[in-house]
């Protein structure tokens, strides 16, 4: 079951760092326009925590709203400890967590009724 959630953090980490480096590269090429940037910075952490949700939700057996939920926490936990070492919380970062939690619970739930039987 702990092995469950380390996959889906790994998922979760490894698209959230090649998507940045990718992401990182085009900024600094000047690829990309500054606002697609922007936007960018906000939808992949989403779609990672989705991709992660849905693996979880995959391989869970009940509820996939507590699964996503679960993995949400961990996930925001991370962020929040890194947000206060760096800085201060907003009310704009705690909507981001928000958004977190509810794009994770979702696609837990999606990835739980498309799981093979």
């Amino acid at each position: 079951m702990f092995k469950n959630y380390l996959v889906s953090l790994g998922y979760f980490f490894i698209i959230l760092i090649l998507s940045t480096l990718i992401l990182t590269i085009f900024n600094y090429f000047n690829i990309l326009n500054p606002k697609i940037i922007a936007i960018l910075k906000l939808l992949i952490p989403i779609i990672a925590i989705f991709i992660a949700s849905f693996k979880l939700g995959t391989k869970s057996k009940q509820r996939g709203y507590l699964e996503g939920l679960k993995i949400a926490i961990i996930i925001i936990l991370t962020f929040t400890i890194i947000v206060l070492l760096v800085d201060k919380l907003t009310i704009k970062s705690l909507l981001y967590y928000t958004i977190l939690i509810l794009t994770a619970m979702l696609s837990s739930m999606i990835g739980i009724n498309r799981k093979k039987t």
